[in-house]
């Protein structure tokens, strides 16, 4: 990792950050999903309970009121007062056919006597029998006299028909109310029920139902049309009619079995000891769930490559810049001069990468400005050097014939005069020398001042804009923050969602109750019902939506999370790795800094070299000076003329030694100034 690219490491960070989102997005939006599926289920469950429950009862009640009617009929209770008179009989028969043809798919109905003789029948065959004897008989009669009224006995095989059949019991009261003068009982086939039942289950729907008699452990309705009238011995509905008896009259069951993990609602009806239990497998609750939990993670790995790419690439072209100053930078390490063009279009933009530029492009020009001193310099001091080489050779060779011509040089004193002149010309072309250096050397001072503080300037700068960056990082940081708390807002829709939800399920059971008072009505009420179905249907629409709407929200609320967790990310990443590439860059400007400040002492040294030199020169010119002003006689002694070649002697050999420093400091700067490029 120390040795990969920038670039390969943001794009591997963002594709790992993207990677553990969308794996968070998934496993949230899986357990989302299905927990918003199994409350879906579970509530579709409770209303179609609730519905089956109403309708039982509704059905019931009426077919109880029917038998209730009858009971009241004067032409009933006269014939119970008088059971032996024959027009009363014949009267009561008549009365009960006509009645009989005005019941829908009743299997009978008929008058008996308290104890179980029937003496009127819609079927004239059972006339005269008697139902019951025995036990039988007393319970029967027990349970009609403890109710004061109609006995339910549920529903039950006929044992005339084989067909299941709603048992009725209704006591016959004299006017007083009070005396029991017989009894009236029917039964109506409960295909009606079964089959109304049977409509408010959706094609699609894959639940099952049952309807089971907690009191005897039978089954009264199943999707599986054998188990009807059996008794039952699924251990999940053993288990539902464990909890009824145990008090529990509404709940929900998960039962693991051989078919796999079932989910059950059930509802007891207490009124007449049945249950309605409503089933279905977790596969088939979750199976829509699974199906777009795969689909989901498709788009996740689609979107994980897409995003990767996109952002390889938006880095790609971002870093390509910071490819350009790395390259100049290098360069520049290795003492390389030659301006990078590729920064051009970035010089004097506002940018960090156009500060970066333009900071670098004003330190070529600085440091060409230097080298380009140095390199005058050098050659002046190269130069210079010959020259005084030259001049100190040939003040050598004069030196040496003085010395062999000492005895001579006092006759010959004019041409002496003459040669000190022409040394004395050569010594000032020196001096002129010494004077430039001195020059160059003040120039150069001048530079590596002027580079210093544009060095100063960029590592002002640096920190002016490590400073700015952390402001600018505090304020996207808080701008972020008051972003993701209005996005918060959301909890709004949510609860309005929640609001329609408790509207639509007001709606749908008023739709229900319509549609019950239009069953009730008849011919007169299909109009009503058809209106009643279409306010079910738009109550249905609506829930559908308000949860749609709910599953948006919660959706959304866990995409803010994970966006507000995405700007996290991103912050810590500009203050971590942004930051600290500024401070590296304020580093190295530093190190920049220190490098001149040396550069600046070598200058200084040489100056002083210079100085030295430029003041045996002119120290050499004096004596020359004081040498041509030797006045014209004829009286100059020869050990006076010696001494002053001594001295010249020592003065050329001293300009030697100076000539040679002169010549080595000419090569360091040669050599400095060989290192750049």
């Amino acid at each position: 990792m120390k040795n990969w690219k920038l670039s390969r490491k943001l794009t591997l960070g963002i594709m790992l950050i993207v990677i553990l989102c969308m794996s968070l997005l998934y496993v949230t939006a899986n357990r989302t999903l299905k927990g918003l599926i199994q409350e879906s289920e579970q509530s579709h469950m409770e209303s179609m309970l609730a519905a089956q429950t109403s309708l039982i009862e509704e059905y019931v009640t009426r077919q109880e009121e029917l038998l209730i009617a009858y009971s009241k009929t004067p032409a009933v209770r006269e014939l119970l007062k008088d059971v032996n008179n024959t027009e009363k009989l014949d009267y009561a028969q008549k009365y009960t056919e006509y009645y009989f043809k005005g019941l829908d798919n009743w299997e009978g109905i008929y008058i008996g006597e308290w104890n179980t003789h029937c003496i009127v029948h819609s079927n004239k065959n059972v006339v005269g029998v008697t139902l019951r004897e025995g036990e039988s008989l007393k319970f029967l009669q027990d349970a009609m006299t403890s109710r004061n009224g109609l006995y339910d006995a549920g529903i039950i095989v006929s044992p005339a028909s084989g067909k299941l059949i709603l048992s009725m019991y209704c006591p016959v009261f004299d006017t007083d109310g009070k005396t029991i003068l017989g009894y009236v009982g029917g039964g109506p086939f409960v295909e009606d029920l079964e089959r109304m039942l049977g409509k408010l289950r959706k094609e699609e729907d894959t639940a099952g139902y049952y309807m089971i008699n907690v009191q005897n452990g039978m089954y009264i309705f199943a999707d599986d049309e054998t188990l009807i009238a059996t008794e039952i011995q699924d251990d999940m509905l053993l288990s539902i009619i464990e909890q009824i008896k145990g008090g529990k009259v509404l709940g929900e069951v998960e039962w693991k079995g051989e078919q796999g993990s079932q989910i059950a609602d059930f509802k007891y009806i207490d009124e007449h000891g049945w249950a309605v239990v409503s089933f279905d497998s977790e596969k088939n609750i979750y199976e829509t769930a699974n199906q777009n939990m795969f689909v989901l993670g498709e788009i996740c790995i689609i979107f994980v490559l897409v995003i990767s790419i996109l952002a390889f690439i938006m880095i790609y072209f971002s870093m390509k810049p910071l490819r350009h100053v790395e390259q100049s930078i290098m360069e520049l390490s290795n003492l390389k001069l030659q301006r990078n063009e590729k920064l051009t279009p970035w010089i004097g933009t506002k940018s960090e990468i156009g500060k970066i530029a333009t900071a670098m492009d004003s330190l070529y020009g600085t440091m060409r400005d230097i080298v380009n001193t140095l390199s005058s310099c050098s050659d002046s001091l190269s130069n210079t050097a010959d020259k005084m080489q030259d001049s100190s050779n040939v003040l050598i060779s004069c030196i040496s014939d003085n010395s062999r011509a000492t005895s001579v040089f006092a006759k010959h004193t004019e041409e002496i005069n003459c040669t000190v002149g022409k040394v004395e010309h050569e010594i000032g072309e020196i001096a002129q020398v010494v004077s430039e250096v001195e020059e160059r050397i003040k120039q150069g001072n001048l530079h590596s001042g002027q580079l210093l503080e544009k060095v100063e300037q960029m590592q002002k700068l640096a920190n002016t804009t490590l400073e700015s960056t952390n402001i600018q990082i505090e304020n996207n940081q808080k701008a972020i923050e008051e972003a993701i708390g209005e996005l918060q807002s959301l909890m709004r829709i949510d609860e309005m969602a929640s609001q329609i939800l408790e509207i639509t399920s007001q709606t749908n059971l008023l739709s229900l109750n319509a549609s019950i008072e239009a069953a009730r009505a008849g011919e007169a009420g299909k109009g009503f019902a058809i209106v009643a179905g279409e306010i079910g249907n738009l109550a249905a629409s609506s829930s559908e939506t308000a949860t749609q709407i709910q599953e948006i929200c919660n959706e959304t609320k866990s995409n803010i999370s994970n966006v507000e967790l995405c700007f996290d990310k991103i912050i810590r990443f500009l203050q971590k790795d942004v930051q600290t590439q500024f401070v590296e860059f304020s580093n190295a400007t530093k190190d920049y800094y220190d490098s001149i400040r040396e550069m600046q002492m070598i200058i200084s040294e040489i100056a002083e070299a210079s100085e030295v030199f430029a003041n045996t020169v002119q120290s050499i010119q004096t004596q020359i000076q004081e040498v041509s002003n030797v006045p014209d006689t004829q009286d100059i002694k020869s050990q006076d003329i010696l001494e002053k070649a001594r001295q010249t002697e020592e003065t050329a050999e001293d300009m030697t030694v100076i000539v040679s420093k002169n010549k080595e400091n000419a090569n360091a700067i040669s050599e400095i100034v060989g290192r750049f490029s």
